[in-house]
């Protein structure tokens, strides 16, 4: 089987059937692909609307699981334990694929002899907005590695798995799953992945379209979890440098960087006043910056802008 779809739901009731409509509209035998949507704990209709899909569909392919609710993590996780597909897509429930696009990359993934990653372009739909934007990545080659995408294309929103397809034995092999419990587990499992692999192929037709909501994970309000999950990426992605399966370091070194810098523009600095204090002191007393060879001098600059900024104000 070329590709198992996963698609975790959890609360869109009123997005989750426009995903599944996308998902069986494409030009592959359906016995070649398999969609497996796990309910995680929905309290709205979205299990019903799921059922009610699959009992007037009766699409043979598509399963349907349910459990108390786990989180994003843990529910990608259950998919891919699911999953018996060559390469796995971890589709978002509130967006959707494009049309008869599945034909085109089981050709593309043959021509570039079965890549651990092949790299998305996707179509940026705002909640309320008629407009839709093409997030290009623009890179120069289809054969590439994992530091060449990160290098050239890491940029928002491609740290979400989603606008990957991954080649499950790959995952499997390297140990390769989502950390449970904590937002932004994407910007721990993306580098992650890259930084692992030297064979992946860019295919540069949009093949995905992300919805950005008003009440998504990516713009809701600031919490202290947020920030202490911030903290724990950053430390994953730390304890991966050494890892002997890691092929390109420096993705690690520069994702961290990243998470910092984030981490302190969007969050702290507009946090309560209280918040910002505890978290300043945090990040004052935090090294990781210091104790890492090979990280750029724009990452070093800002490093030294928010210790001082941290030792003022915190």
């Amino acid at each position: 089987m070329f590709l198992s779809i996963i698609v975790p739901s959890y609360n869109v009731e009123q997005y989750v059937e426009d995903c599944l409509k996308s998902c069986v509209a494409q030009n592959i035998s359906h016995d070649d692909y398999e969609i497996i949507v796990i309910n995680d704990g929905s309290k709205d209709n979205t299990l019903d609307v799921i059922n009610g899909f699959v009992s007037e569909r009766q699409t043979h392919n598509i399963k349907v699981f349910s459990h108390d609710n786990q989180g994003l993590s843990a529910t990608r996780n259950r998919g891919l334990s699911l999953a018996e597909g060559d390469y796995i897509w971890f589709v978002d429930s509130d967006d959707w694929m494009a049309e008869n696009i599945l034909d085109g990359l089981r050709l593309f993934v043959e021509k570039h002899n079965q890549p651990d990653v092949v790299v998305l372009n996707t179509i940026m739909k705002r909640e309320g907005v008629a407009e839709e934007e093409l997030v290009d990545r623009r890179l120069v080659q289809e054969s590439c590695d994992g530091a060449f995408v990160y290098q050239n294309s890491y940029i928002y929103p491609y740290s979400g798995a989603q606008f990957y397809l991954f080649k499950r034995d790959y995952l499997l092999t390297h140990g390769l799953s989502f950390k449970p419990g904590i937002y932004f587990e994407d910007c721990l499992f993306t580098p992650s992945v890259l930084s692992q692999t030297d064979h992946c192929a860019y295919y540069s037709t949009p093949a995905y379209y992300y919805r950005l909501r008003a009440n998504s994970i990516t713009t809701s309000s600031i919490t202290e979890k947020k920030l202490y999950d911030s903290i724990t990426v950053a430390e994953e992605l730390k304890a991966k440098i050494d890892d002997e399966r890691t092929k390109y370091p420096n993705i690690l070194k520069d994702a961290i960087c990243r998470t910092y810098e984030v981490l302190f523009r969007y969050y702290i600095l507009k946090s309560a006043p209280d918040v910002q204090k505890k978290f300043l002191k945090l990040l004052n007393s935090n090294d990781n910056w210091k104790s890492m060879k090979g990280i750029s001098l724009k990452h070093k600059v800002y490093y030294y802008i928010m210790r001082v900024y941290a030792l003022i104000k915190g």
